[in-house]
């Protein structure tokens, strides 16, 4: 039984750690985009990234005068380019001046392919009509002409002559084109 109270008095004696003091740092973006369409995206840096901006800090403090002072003019231009190039789509966007400096050009040559497949469309379908009518005409022509060219074989027993004749009819009086054919004779 004496193991298992010393187990017991450990268990008790072991500190828990409180949530709070364990908490992940909050990722900071490394650096933010910002779109001329008004739209910004962020972009965040990895540990390996995180690791190699701690050993580039340390090597900047053990650099001779000369290096520090070509690396800070190297960091200090491209932030001022950053800031500048951030700055020129603020002002451009504010003006109005985000289309394209060529844009009617690019407009122009669509309008004029999208026309020039139209009438290419266009001239195939009404070539494809033509040939089709030309050939209806041509079936046309050929039944006709056959028909005129080939005549039965005369034979005297085949000959059938019918003829008809139309009788006249009396000329209807105004008293019965009055009358209504429905209504019956009375």
């Amino acid at each position: 039984m004496e193991t298992n109270k010393f187990a017991e008095e450990d268990c008790e004696r072991v500190e828990m750690e409180e949530d709070g003091s364990r908490r992940p740092k909050a990722k900071v973006p490394r650096r933010t985009i910002y779109f001329a369409s008004g739209e910004t995206m962020e972009e965040y840096s990895t540990d390996e990234e995180e690791e190699e901006e701690d050993y580039s800090s340390t090597l900047q403090s053990k650099l001779t005068w000369g290096p520090y002072f070509l690396f800070q003019t190297w960091r200090m231009a491209t932030s001022t380019l950053s800031v500048c190039d951030y700055l020129g789509e603020k002002l451009a966007s504010l003006l109005g001046i985000t289309t394209p400096k060529y844009q009617y050009a690019i407009d122009e040559y669509y309008r004029t392919k999208k026309e020039d497949e139209e009438e290419e469309e266009e001239n195939r379908l009404s070539e494809a009509a033509e040939r089709r009518f030309e050939e209806q005409q041509k079936v046309e022509q050929d039944a006709l002409h056959g028909a005129t060219t080939q005549q039965p074989e005369a034979a005297a027993h085949s000959f059938v002559n019918l003829s008809f004749e139309l009788e006249s009819e009396a000329p209807l009086s105004p008293a019965e084109t009055n009358k209504d054919p429905s209504a019956g004779e009375t």
